[in-house]
Order: C-alpha cells, then sequence, then structure tokens
C-alpha cells in the first residue's frame, strides 16, 4: 500500500520537491493512516498536520485532540490546533452541525496554508466515501456533476493571496483506497486511532449508507466499489464533454445587463434541450428541480410568470427570461453612488449630445442635495414633455413595457423643495421631470447620472 500511495501522492504533487502539505488529521483510521503513510513516505516531502476540535462530543473531543498532538510530538511533526463550538456556530449561521462544522475547518484550514506558506491541503477521503457521496447525490438530485463524486484534486477556495491568486491544492491521496485496505494496513503497520461512536449511528443517512446498503450491495456484486469509481470517471468525462458545449453556447442563448441574467427564449428553443440548457444556465441561483420544470413549462406561457428563489427572482417576458438578484440598494447606497457634476452652458451646448446614462436638467432649478431612492407606491411626476399635471410613476413604468423585477430596480432622483417637500427630479436612465428641463434660459447644467459599483 505504501508504494501505491507514494505514486498517487507523486501524481498529485506533480514530482515537486519543494511542496509543504498540510494533513488535515482528526484522530480517525482514515486520517492517522495517511499521517503514517506520509511519514514513511520514500518522497520525503514537508508536511504538518492539523486538527480541528469542534468540541462536539467532550471528553472524546479532547481524547482525539490528545492523540494526534502526541503522535506529531513523537515523530518530530509540526502541529496546529483550533477549535470552536460547532453547534452554537451552526445555530447562529442557521446550519446542520455537520455544514458548520466543514465551513469551520475549512476556512480554518485555508487560512493556515495563506499564513504558513503551505501548497497543499490533504485529506483524508476514501473510495468509500466516494461512494457514498454518489449515492447520496443520487437520492437528493445533484444533476451530473453530481454523479461525478469527489475530486481527487482542486484549488482550495480560500486561501488566496493578497493579489487574489492561489496555488494551493487540496488533495485526496487515499481517494483511491477503499476502507477495508486502510483497515487491514493499519493493522499491519500498527496504526493508533480513535473510534467516533456516532460512525455507528445509522439515523445518519451517510451511516446508513455505510452499515446498511453497502452489504446488500457487496452481496450483489462484491466489486461495486472499483464499478462506482470507474462509472464516477465515465461520468466526469461526460461533463467535461458537456462544460465544453455549454461554454460555446452559452453566449447564443444568454447576455448579462446591468447584473440581469438574459435568457433569449426563441434563442434556447432552437438550441433543443431546453430543460438542460436551463438547469446549466440558472446554476447558483438557487432555483429547485420543480421550479426548473415550471420554468421550462412556462416558454409558452404568457409574459409576467415570476418564480422566486433564496436569492433571485426569474421574470418571464415575451421573448426572454430575466433573472434579478434579490439584493436590492437601499436608498442610503444610492445617494452615495448619485453622481452629480455641475458646469455652466458653453457656445455650442446640445443637451441632445449626452452619453445614454446621463440625464440633463437646470441646475439653478433644482435644489441641493439630491438624492436617489428606489420607487415607492403613489410616486408620481411630470415626464419630460408633459406641460402640465403629473403622472404615476406606476404608470409611466407600464407604458414602457417593465415587468416587475424591472420597475424595482429603478433609480428616483429627488429633492426638497422650499416647503421641505419631496419633489421627484428625473428617473435614472429614463426621463426627466419637464419643470427641470433645459431651455434657451438655462445657464447651468447639472448631469446625473449612477457611479458603479
Amino acid at each position: 500500500m505504501q508504494d501505491r500511495f507514494d505514486k498517487v501522492l507523486g501524481r498529485l504533487t506533480s514530482g515537486r520537491p519543494d511542496c509543504r502539505i498540510l494533513l488535515a488529521v482528526s484522530g480517525g483510521i482514515d486520517s492517522m493512516t495517511m499521517a503514517g503513510l506520509f511519514l514513511n513516505s520514500a518522497l520525503r516531502l514537508s508536511f504538518a498536520v492539523a486538527h480541528f476540535n469542534f468540541r462536539l462530543r467532550g471528553a472524546d473531543s479532547d481524547g482525539d485532540e490528545a492523540l494526534v498532538r502526541d503522535w506529531c510530538r513523537q515523530q518530530g511533526v509540526a502541529f496546529f490546533r483550533q477549535e470552536a463550538d460547532a453547534r452554537a456556530f451552526a445555530a447562529a449561521q442557521g446550519l446542520s452541525v455537520e455544514m458548520a462544522a466543514r465551513r469551520l475547518r475549512y476556512d480554518w484550514f485555508a487560512q493556515l496554508c495563506r499564513d504558513e506558506g503551505f501548497t497543499h491541503l490533504a485529506v483524508a477521503h476514501n473510495l468509500d466515501d466516494n461512494a457514498e457521496t454518489l449515492l447520496l447525490h443520487l437520492l437528493r438530485g445533484a444533476g451530473l456533476r453530481g454523479l461525478t463524486g469527489i475530486r481527487e484534486t482542486l484549488l482550495l477556495r480560500g486561501a488566496e493571496d493578497a493579489s487574489g491568486s492561489t496555488g494551493v491544492r487540496l488533495i485526496r491521496p487515499l481517494l483511491d483506497f477503499s476502507r477495508r485496505e486502510i483497515e487491514a494496513y493499519a493493522v499491519r503497520a500498527g496504526v493508533e486511532f480513535r473510534v467516533d461512536a456516532t460512525n455507528a449511528d445509522v439515523t445518519i443517512a451517510r451511516n446508513r449508507l455505510r452499515h446498511e446498503v453497502f452489504p446488500q450491495l457487496a452481496q450483489i456484486n462484491p466489486s461495486f466499489l472499483r464499478t462506482f469509481q470507474t462509472e464516477m470517471r465515465h461520468f466526469g468525462e461526460a461533463e467535461q464533454i458537456l462544460d465544453e458545449v455549454f461554454a460555446a453556447g452559452r453566449a447564443d442563448i444568454c447576455s448579462e445587463r446591468d447584473g440581469v441574467l438574459c435568457i433569449d427564449i426563441p434563442a434556447l428553443r432552437r438550441k433543443g434541450q431546453c430543460g438542460w440548457w436551463l438547469y446549466r444556465l440558472l446554476e447558483g441561483c438557487g432555483f429547485n428541480a420543480d421550479q426548473l420544470g415550471q420554468i421550462e413549462r412556462s416558454l409558452d406561457a404568457l409574459s409576467g410568470k415570476t418564480f422566486l428563489s433564496p436569492t433571485h427572482r426569474l421574470v418571464k417576458d415575451r421573448r426572454e427570461l430575466r433573472v434579478y438578484p434579490l439584493s436590492l440598494p437601499g436608498s442610503a447606497d444610492l445617494t452615495d453612488r448619485l453622481d452629480v457634476r455641475t458646469f455652466a452652458v458653453f457656445a455650442g451646448f446640445d443637451p441632445q449630445q449626452k452619453p445614454d446614462d446621463v440625464l440633463f436638467v437646470d441646475a439653478d432649478l433644482v435644489r441641493m442635495p439630491l438624492s436617489a431612492r428606489p420607487p415607492r407606491a403613489g410616486d408620481r411626476f411630470r415626464p419630460f414633455g408633459m406641460h402640465r399635471g403629473s403622472k404615476l410613476l406606476s404608470d409611466f413604468f407600464t407604458d414602457l413595457k417593465l415587468d416587475v423585477a424591472q420597475k424595482q430596480r429603478e433609480v428616483v432622483v429627488t429633492m426638497q423643495n422650499e416647503n421641505g417637500d419631496e419633489v421627484i427630479v428625473a428617473i435614472l436612465g429614463r426621463r426627466i421631470d419637464d419643470r427641470f428641463k433645459i431651455t434657451a434660459r438655462t445657464r447651468s447644467v447639472a448631469a446625473l447620472s449612477l457611479a458603479s459599483l
């Protein structure tokens, strides 16, 4: 096993003798075996050990830490430790304890790699872990990407340097080894480890697969782990091909305007397999499988259909789907971004000659300072060209055929008149109020626009 491990490790580190590897060691059989294999490796790579105590099992958690610390002291290996109350963090963040622990440890690992100059983080996932992950993804629904299993190596998120780049890689050198192989090696090599009693709790989905489902699968196919491994590799190859198809065709279907993803429905239909394209285009937007099916069916529906995810709003228009982030800037943020530049009228000045995102008003007719905010119910103004009376802003937006989400993203510029009442000066990028228009008597101009984030 040591020879196989060294070959895998050499491949994962590209044979670089200057690697500095941080080992994530919990004290369990997998990570303690990995530490022993690193110690005895003929590659003689520089490594250190990191242990996170989550305070989940009281004295048992302290016992795990003591084992790892003592092993490092005996072997002359640098030891790093951290602790946190995973349950308290989970409650504060609205996460499961498992997800909270994962976030805590990987954030810390990334920080250690940045601070101490490690080039790799090694974790002890094995072949059984990979098969468990495959089945969990199948049961929960994770698309083709979920069927590729655990990646053997990838860039470690959160380990970016000051320039924003990262060369730190997460590696899994035990991913080709089954749990049975690891247990057999641990017995032969006299690896000391701790047993987590919660691993026997079959109310946990992963443990139920391990203790109840895997034995049944082994009766059907004694080599099911290797079969799964082969299939996951094939799924990964298929995903790479589809990634290339998606990258080549994405620009034909959608564009991004002012932070809004716009999907061209006729172009989407021409591609065929609309469901797959929608799944890929809307990844990361929080829509679940049922919603994705409803969105696909809405392609034949009338305009105005809206779908909400925890993070986005999708609006069906006649010829496109528009996907808006739900987080909208508040009045204070918009006022901070409001750019007001004044200048004197000069010879040859033409108010029609301006950038599309800039509006001109008569600076002597407005009262500074100006403010910016989102639209409100009941807002009225006098659109440029309307010489008397006023119009509801909602009706103005309807005339422009704006959808619900577009209306919420409009920016209203206001001032206070001499009586302290709020008056709308302009709708940025759309129209000024006729009362502040440029005329032959204008001597000073205010140019209104919104600074980019």
